[in-house]
């Protein structure tokens, strides 16, 4: 790790939220710690949160020193860069007099500022009087060096934090790059000019399990997305899709893109878990994310992987090394926020084939220190802002003083084979030619897989009838695999037999593990896209499948199940069972899923401990796998295999899970009763045991009281008063949590409820001031994450819950956040309108319970994260 110990303490200034909002004091817990690399200087240069300008979370570097900015809630600003060891005041900052505001991305480009605007779009206003969420530039008209004008140009359907997000520039300054969420929708006319083939779909060989509280249950394939687009608006053209919430991206010095995909972190522990990433972004990549526990492993053909896993975060910004005034080692790559840990980390892209691998170091750090946008200054230095979420928001210059040469250094002149190769490639993905048919034919056996990936989506995007013949006299197993899983997504069950046919000639045995695995993925396509095979083609797959199951790898195994399961292959289900009560005995974890290393664990004390201890509380990942995929057999099944499986769960739905696993875990439970007989499913609900988050309020301890009234003023004077030389304990910390309530809905430490958020790293990303104000007035500020949707009825009945599932006629909902088995069905023609609902979840005046004690006792718990080491515990006399 190249960071030193130099800190920064920069004491944040809040303003007393009750009575009199301008008389400030600093809040003497959240004081901000940054650790700098060596030879570097960090100035704050501005504080918007003190100037009442919001909450910054988009920064674009303009012409002459202008910078513009952006509340997340608010306008859009200009202010010209400071010199050295200058700062600003709020008369240099200037709005801009412009109705459009709200934005996540800004850039500067042909003379104009093009903004993302991410904001609800309301039905009752017709669209040339407002500014909803879409792509926009802002041009000068009358040449007075102000913009002045706006002109949309493109509508988008989505907005919130998984809504339309940032800008990126092309290399050779012709295009612009525009990154989405996975909740905005992909507009119609993307899907007209796309690179990625359009026929595609959830492809789950069983049914996933949605989010149990009704987290993006909604958003289908392919998920987040990135497009390009010309200076005028014109040729929309979409690259790439399968994020989750990618919120930034930018180019390195060869031209080549990538993203920082996001993780669900309500996930972890599951099988299908996937941590945070940084994805290289190619023409017509898919990288697999799909709702719920639908999510592809990274080993599919039919996705790529990402370059570099990072464990958990919330990813922010990428800002490319290449215009930046540093030391030559940090030239050539990325630096990415985290906006939960208050981490920049420096990625080393390191070419590998037409790809590239990638290392990292931490680059600059800070508690708390949520981290929005940074870009590169025209004069070589970093500058970044802190924000999100109404939080106190800072703007800050970071500049190298070491002795080291920062002239850009000449580039690579070696350039990479594979790469000129993949592009070339890439070329075919917008036309039809025989010759790039032949040259993809060529290399769908190259050994680089995003060669292999570019090649088959020339394929794809060339008519099946150019290249048919040639792929039934193919005999390379590796070209029949690539060019099976192309025939199969264009789902013609008049060739199922033939490319089923195909499949059985491979020598299973012969293959590595990579190609087996793609040779059974190609399997589940096919039957995924085309349906139950014909019985002889089925009897002829189980006979040669069979006997290979169990295999030693993981990953084998577990498609080798799934397909011997779904082709209802005797006696599978006693098999499944068997692997259920190994993985469980040796507590297993999945194969693939990057969690914190026991190095990272070490360089970061305050993070890397925390999330180790939650996963190890967790059962084994590999076991749940199985449960799952038992939790679809219908047949094979005796009183003795049940009564093992359900037997599993009632053990595993009492261990400590991971955010969402309980949730999940029920409703796999109650799938697996569906296929009891009727007259047997009391029984074995009973001895799998039922979990119901109501029940847990009858455990929660009574709080000591006798409670009052708290209002902003007097819960300021008892909060920094009573942590002043706090005196109390974590088992005091622990009571007043549960007794208020919070661990109902809340976790800390993996412990609690999952209808909120995890309270667990609420203090790296909190001050106390929104800590507080969050639980006295928690309809000010709603996550749109966490929100629950308010239906407007035809008999003038409201309804809000977060959203179970949805069908063709109905919607369910679940109304009540401490019951998550209890839901309401809502018959869609019933409905007029629906929203995000302005209350919260979350019940004012929980506090209320409480003695003044036991509000201290919370504070303290909820500041040390719920640690025994903390120094609130530690330092007493």
């Amino acid at each position: 790790m190249t960071t030193t110990n130099q800190l920064f303490t920069v004491f944040l200034a809040f303003s007393l939220f009750a009575c009199n909002q301008e008389n400030q004091k600093s809040d003497p817990i959240s004081s901000i710690e940054f650790n700098t690399p060596n030879d570097f200087v960090l100035e704050e240069i501005y504080h918007p949160s003190n100037s009442e300008q919001g909450s910054w979370v988009a920064l674009a570097q303009g012409q002459n020193n202008t910078i513009y900015a952006c509340d997340q809630y608010g306008k859009l600003y200009q202010f010209k860069t400071p010199k050295k060891d200058k700062v600003l005041s709020a008369k240099d900052v200037i709005p801009l007099d412009v109705e459009i505001g709200e934005a996540h991305g800004l850039l500067w480009a042909f003379n104009s500022l093009y903004v993302a605007v991410n904001k609800n779009w309301d039905d009752d206003i017709p669209d040339n009087h407002e500014n909803g969420s879409g792509i926009y530039r802002i041009t000068d008209t009358d040449n007075d060096g102000e913009v002045d004008t706006v002109k949309m140009l493109l509508k988008l359907e989505g907005s919130g934090e998984h809504g339309p997000h940032s800008f990126a520039l092309s290399p050779d300054g012709k295009e612009i790059y525009f990154i989405a969420g996975n909740h905005t929708l992909i507009p119609e006319s993307l899907k007209e000019n796309s690179r990625i083939p359009t026929n595609w779909g959830e492809d789950n060989l069983f049914p996933p399990y949605l989010d149990a509280r009704g987290h993006a249950n909604d958003i289908k394939a392919p998920g987040g997305w990135i497009m390009k687009f010309n200076a005028d608006g014109s040729n929309f053209e979409l690259i790439s899709a399968g994020f989750r919430n990618p919120f930034d991206m930018a180019f390195n010095a060869d031209g080549e893109l990538f993203a920082y995909d996001s993780d669900m972190e309500w996930d972890i522990g599951m099988p299908w878990y996937r941590p945070t990433r940084i994805c290289h972004v190619t023409s017509g990549s898919d990288f697999g994310w799909r709702t719920g526990s639908g999510k592809w492993p990274a080993y599919y053909p039919d996705n790529l992987p990402a370059i570099h896993n990072l464990e958990q975060g919330s990813p922010t910004a990428v800002l490319s090394t290449t215009q930046l005034n540093l030391p030559h080692k940090y030239q050539n790559g990325l630096l990415v926020m985290d906006w939960s840990f208050g981490t920049v980390y420096y990625i080393d892209l390191i070419p590998n084939g037409s790809s590239y691998k990638a290392e990292r170091e931490e680059f600059l750090s800070g508690t708390p220190l949520p981290l929005t946008d940074m870009i590169a200054g025209n004069d070589g230095n970093i500058y970044f802002a802190t924000g999100g979420r109404r939080l106190d928001s800072r703007v800050y210059r970071l500049r190298y003083t070491g002795p080291e040469n920062t002239t850009a250094s000449e580039k690579n002149i070696e350039v990479s084979k594979e790469r000129n190769l993949r592009k070339q490639l890439e070329e075919y993905h917008t036309t039809v030619s025989g010759k790039g048919t032949e040259l993809a034919w060529t290399h769908l056996a190259d050994q680089d897989k995003f060669i292999r990936y570019a090649s088959r989506l020339v394929l794809e995007h060339q008519p099946v009838a150019n290249w048919l013949q040639k792929y039934k006299k193919e005999t390379h197993s590796r070209k029949i695999i690539e060019s099976s899983i192309a025939l199969n997504h264009q789902a013609n069950t008049d060739i199922q037999s033939i490319i089923l046919n195909k499949l059985l000639q491979i020598p299973f045995n012969t293959l590595d593990e990579s190609m087996k695995i793609d040779l059974l993925r190609t399997y589940s396509l096919n039957f995924i896209r085309m349906g139950m095979p014909a019985n002889l083609d089925k009897q002829k797959i189980i006979k040669k499948l069979n006997p290979i199951f169990p295999a030693k790898e993981s990953a084998i195994n577990k498609e080798l199940a799934q397909i011997l399961l779904y082709l209802d292959t005797d006696n599978i289900v006693e098999r499944l069972v068997e692997q259920l009560e190994y993985h469980t005995e040796q507590k297993t974890v999945t194969e693939g899923v990057e969690m914190l290393s026991e190095e990272t664990t070490l360089r970061s004390e305050k993070y890397g401990p925390l999330i180790r201890e939650v996963i190890a509380k967790m059962p084994p990942s590999e076991a749940i796998y199985y449960g799952m995929l038992l939790s679809n057999a219908k047949n094979g099944w005796n009183e003795d295999l049940r009564k093992r499986y359900f037997l599993w769960y009632f053990d595993v739905l009492g261990s400590k899970g991971g955010m969402s696993f309980k949730a999940y875990m029920e409703n796999v439970r109650q799938r697996s009763l569906t296929h009891v007989p009727e007259n047997k499913r009391d029984y074995f609900q009973e001895i799998s045991g039922v979990y119901s988050p109501a029940s847990a309020i009858t455990d929660v301890p009574q709080p000591f009281g006798p409670g009052k009234k708290y209002t902003g003023e007097n819960l300021r004077t008892i909060v920094w008063g009573g942590l002043d030389n706090y005196k109390g304990n974590i088992k005091a910390g622990k009571r007043a949590f549960a007794s208020a309530t919070c661990i109902l809905c809340h976790r800390m430490r993996g412990e609690g409820g999952a209808a909120g958020p995890d309270l667990t790293q609420a203090h790296t990303k909190f001050s106390t001031y929104d800590l507080m104000f969050s639980i006295l007035s928690p309809n000010d500020q709603i996550s749109d994450q966490y929100a629950n949707t308010l239906f407007h009825l035809q008999d003038d009945n409201k309804i809000a819950g977060r959203v179970k599932f949805e069908t063709k006629d109905s919607i369910t909902v679940m109304p009540n956040p401490f019951n998550e088995s209890y839901t309401v069905r809502i018959a869609k023609k019933s409905i007029t309108k629906k929203e995000l609902s302005p209350i919260s979840p979350m019940p004012p005046a929980l506090l209320n319970r409480l003695n003044e004690q036991e509000v201290v006792d919370l504070f303290a718990y909820i500041i040390a994260g719920g640690a025994e080491n903390h120094e609130l515990y530690s330092n007493k006399e």
